[in-house]
């Protein structure tokens, strides 16, 4: 045998001698044949390498060349045995694309219409093969198909996705169950990479309508491997106009009466479609008498499959699982379920059922607490967590309008669902504040801490979303406190993701507002704090935060010792204070002014405010302004901070020099006024008359300050109006050591 197929390799090289180029490349591939059966694997690679190289689109050289790299035995007797390893290539590839420069459009084309770029394809669709290697595949498809911003124009999408095409037919033209497998696992992982080539893939004309034709005809593997793809695809809006034209009554059938592994998947896609925004041509366009979602009814309904069913299908996966298993086959299932419930909890029904069963709460959180769990396993968990704790969003009364115009608009497009849930009780405060309270108490909280420890960016921004929205009942944090909430938060609130940080920040706030800071945070905690609550200040599209992110500085900043007002300081936060002051919501500006009054006790921001500077002749201005505010809080906190302020000489110059000020601070004395706003007027006139004498004397007597302090003494004494009283008197006696007559 060995002797016939070395004379069949002789007479080939002999022809290869006297032949043309074109020939050559035939010749040159059949040798590679023959020197595979001969075992010869070095000289086996050289002769496709050859072949390909002569003509890089030769289909059959590549599947050849691929197809000799998964089937290497693992020592090869070659002295470049080395270069036969196509996962080390891959490795190689990899690094040299960490460099931006290094992936050009010429050497994405070259890798692409390359035997690597195959066997990338197959490492991801190949369960079998070890997980470090499949790591490699889906790495290096993902870098080529998240290509840099400067190849986003000239990137060659049309060759990848050909390519891509080529193998994907190849495969379901063989006809045999291993390259169909091969085939629908692969695009699954291109759907998961980037599900635009998934959904071009996918979407190919005669595809889909191929597979359902025989769909029925498939042993049960192949049948999961497309119903995974079905689940996957169903996501996109292309893809999902296909599945809800022909793939209906297969998959209500399967949901209905088929295995386990089956059942589920087939659920998972009925739910996503149930899930996704109803549109008019998700349906072929023969049939636009019928809405999608009337389509999607009408087949759950002919196949007696209610929600509530398919919600315990999933359900049960969770509940009935190992969850230390380690099979690929029972994860991939556990993914899959908890897929499905993330979308299945958009809904206000899911979501009350849910959160009404402690075994399921249990059983999730559980399973995100176990060692290495997958990213996007994780992923889904925090989804199911952030919608079941989901508050309705705060809309003004014009909003709220809008939006049942719009739900009114869209009524018939909407079929069974309501066309306005926004007065649906299951989305009430009061029933989201059960929710979250059953949340809590069944290790939700923990749950999320698996996320943050994985530093997924998705991960960790659905875990900010989810967080915030469990801290938002105050009655709770308490024990969220005590299950070290402020340790997974703090991370999340100094990342560099914009969204996800401001959530987390808020999250934080709402701590440090409603509990003392000391038994809250440690030190250094409260430091770290700093930053990210300026940054949230600073974000002008969400008002509430900036509010939040004022009132927690506010309460770190009132404690004893200075280093959180240093810090502040430090960061430029009084600028940010200074401008939040001139904000159009009042809330927002009072809290900044609460804020800005809180760090003038710092004797350094004393110093900064009392400098007799231009800049500070306006600041003076705007809180002598600020008292005259309609709001009692904002004029507390102005009047505060200029009875602070004005134990400076210099403080008192420059309230001298504000038009209309003694008037203004006059008018804090009048008798409707708050007791311990008084009080700060009074004070504010007494440091003004010891500091300037004569001019000051003359500034309140003209706005009859002696009638308004005698009135003041005279009033009625009371626990809130001791204080102001007894300064008042005291102010009066310094008017008449100065020779003004009162009249008693």
């Amino acid at each position: 045998m060995a002797s016939s197929l070395q004379s069949k390799v002789d007479e080939l090289t002999k022809e290869l001698a006297s032949s043309t180029d074109d020939e050559q490349i035939q010749l040159l591939f059949q040798r590679a044949q023959v020197y595979k059966d001969m075992g010869n694997y070095r000289q086996c690679r050289d002769d496709l390498q050859q072949v390909l190289k002569r003509q890089p689109d030769h289909l059959q050289a590549k599947e050849s060349l691929a197809d000799l790299m998964q089937s290497l035995p693992p020592t090869i007797p070659s002295d470049d045995a080395k270069d036969l390893q196509p996962v080390d290539r891959l490795r190689e590839q990899l690094a040299k694309w960490s460099s931006p420069e290094a992936m050009t459009v010429d050497t994405i084309r070259q890798f692409v219409t390359s035997p690597d770029f195959v066997y990338a394809l197959g490492l991801c669709g190949q369960p079998a093969t070890p997980k470090q290697d499949r790591a490699v595949g889906f790495l290096v498809l993902t870098k080529l198909l998240h290509p840099p911003e400067a190849l986003e124009k000239t990137f060659p999408w049309t060759l990848v996705i050909e390519q891509c095409a080529q193998c994907f037919g190849q495969c379901l033209a063989t006809g045999k169950n291993k390259d169909k497998l091969l085939a629908y696992r692969t695009l699954n992982a291109l759907f998961q990479i980037n599900t635009t080539i998934g959904a071009a893939l996918f979407c190919q004309q005669g595809i889909l309508e191929d597979m359902m034709d025989v769909v029925e005809f498939e042993i049960q593997d192949v049948q999961v491997a497309m119903l995974e793809v079905l689940a996957t695809a169903s996501t996109d809006a292309s893809c999902r106009k296909q599945i809800m034209s022909l793939c209906l009554p297969w998959l209500t059938k399967t949901a209905k009466a088929a295995p386990d592994a089956m059942k589920t998947l087939a659920t998972i896609a009925l739910t996503k479609l149930q899930a996704q925004p109803a549109k008019a041509d998700d349906i072929d366009p023969q049939q636009q008498d019928k809405q999608p979602v009337d389509a999607l009814a009408e087949a759950l309904a002919k196949a007696r499959l209610h929600e509530d069913d398919m919600v315990d299908q999933l359900k049960r996966v969770i509940c009935d699982s190992d969850l230390t298993s380690q099979q690929d086959s029972a994860q991939a299932t556990m993914q899959h379920a908890v897929e499905g419930l993330a979308y299945a909890s958009m809904t206000p029904a899911v979501r009350d059922v849910l959160v009404n069963d402690p075994t399921f709460l249990k059983q999730l959180a559980k399973l995100a607490l176990q060692p290495d769990q997958a990213h996007p396993l994780l992923y889904g968990i925090g989804t199911i967590l952030a919608y079941l704790t989901m508050y309705r969003p705060r809309l003004s009364e014009q909003q709220r309008q809008m939006q049942r115009l719009r739900n009114l608009a869209n009524a018939s497009k909407q079929g069974a669902k309501k066309a306005d849930d926004m007065d649906d009780p299951r989305l009430s405060d009061e029933a989201v504040e059960n929710r979250i309270v059953r949340v809590v108490d069944q290790g939700g909280a923990l749950a999320l801490m698996a996320l943050v420890k994985s530093k997924s960016r998705n991960n960790c921004a659905v875990a900010s979303q989810a967080y915030l929205n469990l801290v938002t009942p105050q009655s709770i944090r308490g024990k969220l406190l005590q299950q070290g909430v402020v340790k997974w938060l703090l991370p999340l609130a100094l990342s560099n993701d914009h969204d996800g940080q401001a959530k987390a920040t808020q999250a934080l706030a709402k701590l440090a507002i409603t509990t003392d800071p000391r038994l809250a945070f440690q030190p250094q905690q409260q430091l770290d704090l700093v930053r990210p609550l300026l940054l949230l200040c600073k974000d002008d599209d969400h008002a509430l935060g900036q509010f939040e992110a004022l009132m927690a500085l506010t309460n770190l900043a009132s404690q004893d010792h200075d280093d959180v007002r240093d810090l502040i300081v430090k960061q430029d936060g009084l600028a940010i204070f200074e401008n939040l002051q001139l904000s159009n919501h009042t809330m927002i500006q009072r809290a900044a002014s609460e804020m800005i009054c809180n760090m003038t006790m710092c004797e350094q921001v004393f110093h900064l405010y009392t400098q007799p500077t231009a800049a500070n002749q306006q600041k003076i201005r705007l809180w002598v302004l600020l008292s005259d505010h309609d709001d009692p809080s904002t004029r507390r906190a102005a009047s505060g901070t200029l009875a602070i302020l004005c134990a400076s000489p210099d403080t008192c110059q420059m309230v001298d020099k504000v038009d209309r000020g003694y008037e203004k601070i006059s008018q804090l004395l009048q008798p409707d006024e708050a007791a311990d706003i008084q009080h700060r007027a009074v004070e504010i006139v007494r440091q003004m008359i010891t500091h300037l004498a004569q001019p000051a004397l003359d500034g309140f007597l003209k706005q009859h300050v002696d009638q308004a302090l005698v009135r003041l003494v005279k009033t009625t004494p009371s626990a809130q109006n001791q204080g102001a009283r007894t300064a008042a008197l005291e102010v009066l006696k310094l008017l008449a050591q100065n020779g003004v007559t009162l009249q008693v």
